[in-house]
């Protein structure tokens, strides 16, 4: 449920490559750049019918906007209510 505590987003620039290999013994470290955070759902908007698929597009497209964005990029979103949006341009 999304509500005033958990309605929080940050939006990361993905790296150019990730690290090849097996990942036995712990993994590799890799990069995110958070280039943007925000409410995702306005404040006035929420309720207990509040339902993110009915903010996707429109997220999607207000991020595919901001100068930030690069063609060729990849980004994540991520909510702190469990939801996830992936992004090129």
């Amino acid at each position: 449920m999304i509500n005033e505590m958990n309605n929080f987003c940050r939006v990361f620039e993905l790296p150019d490559e990730f690290p090849t290999g097996f990942c036995f013994g712990g993994g590799y470290p890799v990069t995110f750049k958070m280039i943007d955070w925000f409410n995702p759902i306005p404040p006035i908007e929420l309720n207990e019918n509040t339902k993110w698929e009915d903010y996707i597009s429109g997220i999607k497209e207000f991020i595919l906007e901001k100068q930030y964005i690069k063609v060729g990029k990849k980004y994540l979103l991520i909510t702190d209510f469990g939801e996830v949006l992936f992004l090129s341009k």
